[in-house]
């Protein structure tokens, strides 16, 4: 059995602006590679084999940051990046309840299949997110993996994992920056532990 132990990255400025990021390729802020840097110590107490990251600077900055102390092979897949927001990339998110909200409503109802225009669905997010981890999985068997994504990413694999079809009124299955381990047997996924404190 493969072991993933999921995790969001550090904070951008973005992130604290509530500004929609998608895959824009933004960075840590300080706050965030402090953040990195005290997660690293308390994941030096976990043992890994590997840390599988998405190809956005910001979860590769989390991933090169906690590596300093880990000292582990590292990776890349771009189809653990962020989902794709399309026109609302970029817009706080007051600023898109003021412009779009009707739309974003109208779009929720959809539940893995909310799109925003111009961009992709979470089920899309989630068919790319679970080939990254079976693929990662067919060459690494019983391994166990520190994956640094983001939380379009989490969110998605958590919902479908818990039996959820991320509609409104569901309840949200993961916490915000804490682990969540996802074990992989005979090429398919189960959930193991979610919101384990960092």
């Amino acid at each position: 059995m493969t072991t993933y132990f999921c995790m969001r990255h550090g904070l951008t400025e973005w992130n604290q602006e509530s500004r929609i990021q998608g895959n824009t390729d933004t960075s840590l802020c300080d706050e965030g590679r402090e953040m990195a840097q005290k997660w690293a110590e308390s994941l030096a107490e976990h043992t890994f084999d590997y840390i599988l990251t998405s190809g956005l600077k910001r979860a590769r900055e989390t991933a090169e940051i906690i590596n300093e102390v880990l000292g582990l092979p590292i990776q890349d897949d771009p189809r653990l990046a962020e989902q794709d927001w399309g026109d609302w990339t970029g817009l706080t998110k007051a600023q898109l309840k003021k412009a779009a909200w009707k739309k974003v409503q109208q779009q929720e109802k959809q539940g893995f299949e909310f799109r925003p225009p111009g961009g992709e669905s979470r089920n899309e997010v989630l068919m790319r997110a679970c080939d990254a981890l079976l693929d990662f999985n067919a060459e690494h068997k019983d391994a166990s993996v520190l994956v640094v994504t983001h939380n379009g990413v989490i969110k998605c694999l958590s919902y479908i994992l818990s039996g959820l079809e991320f509609m409104p009124g569901d309840p949200l299955p993961i916490e915000p920056y804490c682990l969540h381990r996802i074990e992989c047997l005979e090429n398919e996924l189960a959930i193991g532990e979610l919101n384990i404190k960092l």
